[in-house]
């Protein structure tokens, strides 16, 4: 009858059997707050992307709206006009050639150019 080991005695033997790394491990960087000892592209603040204090570069967080002041609908919600396209070329409202539907609200900037299709002469389509 073959004898019973633990299952911590099993992977303690497992463990002792794999081989070493040539250097001990050190501590990850992945876990550090500092963007340069990461070495990623990625997630650095970008310039020019979002402008006023709409724009969220810290945590998102606040009081509950609703608690602070029952009879407000918005509660602590800034405006979120100056994020994004719409603070970068400092429109009105959402681009209207972003889109697909609602064109004709109030709260739409204009951005769409007059369709001039083409001329008739240069049209790709047509043979001369």
């Amino acid at each position: 009858m073959s004898e019973q080991k633990s299952k911590a005695d099993i992977i303690e033997e497992r463990r002792s059997n794999l081989p070493l790394p040539e250097e001990p491990p050190v501590a990850s960087d992945f876990n550090s707050s500092d963007a340069s000892t990461v070495n990623v592209g990625s997630g650095g603040r970008s310039d020019k992307f979002s402008t006023g204090d709409a724009s969220l570069r810290d945590p998102a967080t606040g009081d509950s709206g609703v608690r602070v002041d029952p009879n407000s609908a918005s509660g602590n919600v800034s405006s979120l006009s100056g994020v994004g396209r719409e603070g970068k070329e400092g429109l009105g409202g959402l681009p209207s050639d972003a889109l697909a539907s609602g064109r004709n609200n109030d709260k739409v900037a204009d951005t769409m150019n007059a369709d001039k299709g083409y001329p008739h002469k240069s049209d790709p389509t047509t043979k001369q």
